[in-house]
């Protein structure tokens, strides 16, 4: 997919990324999951248990009905789309199976932890993710809506001994790829149209493609992809 999203690069690197990395993969032995803390800006912080209550509710709809909206809008025969998207494995689920465990901070984290764990399986460190500003253009409160849907936020990388490595400053945008099957079971985070301006995890899918091609720009890091049917 093409990046069009502005990265704006602290790139404050306290030592080569590649060489530390390199010498936890010959050191350390491989983790079960990646050590991701995300963390929020003053403003949005107080935010994030209505952001994800919001989000979860759609989220239960769609895993239903397989139809971005809410439960009022959204007509019985709409449960016809579960057969016909049976083949696609979509974004929050590939990362969150579990719907009881959905919420902000988790989609985001689980999505960092897929592409840490698949470029550098042995990584020893922790990655730090403080998002500082969060809009959706058509998102149900009032407080985070915009003219358009962005994630903006700081990346830090340290070592196993809590030294610091690198920070990188994101700035993502809706920039998606697009497919016309029903059955999608590519890398990327599949989600209907419908989602683009009102749910969390398409510009989740691009903050995070963006924070990991800085991290690893030989991995061809997971990002957005819109079904069109």
């Amino acid at each position: 997919m093409t990046i069009h999203a502005t990265i704006y690069k602290k790139t404050r690197l306290f030592a080569p990324l590649a060489v530390v990395l390199f010498g936890l993969s010959f050191m350390a032995a491989p983790a079960m999951a990646a050590d991701v803390e995300v963390v929020f800006s003053d403003f949005l912080a107080g935010k994030v248990d209505t952001i994800s209550a919001i989000d979860k509710r759609r989220e239960k709809v769609f895993r239903k009905f397989r139809t971005e909206g809410t439960r009022s809008s959204i007509p019985p025969r709409a449960i016809l789309n579960r057969s016909r998207f049976s083949g696609t494995e979509w974004g929050n689920e590939r990362v969150i199976p579990d719907f009881k465990d959905y919420d902000l901070p988790t989609l985001i984290k689980a999505m960092m932890d897929r592409g840490i764990k698949e470029a550098d399986p042995d990584f020893g460190g922790k990655v730090t993710v403080k998002i500082e500003d969060l809009k959706i253009k058509d998102f149900s409160l009032a407080v985070i809506n915009s003219f358009s849907t962005r994630m903006i936020g700081d990346v830090l990388i340290q070592d196993a001994d809590g030294n610091p490595v690198s920070e990188y400053s994101i700035s993502a945008y809706l920039v998606p790829s697009y497919t016309a099957t029903r059955n999608y079971d590519g890398p990327n985070y599949a989600y209907r149209a419908g989602a683009l301006n009102t749910r969390i995890g398409p510009i989740a899918a691009e903050f995070t493609q963006k924070a990991l091609k800085e991290m690893y720009p030989d991995y061809d890091a997971p990002g957005l992809i819109i079904l069109t049917q």
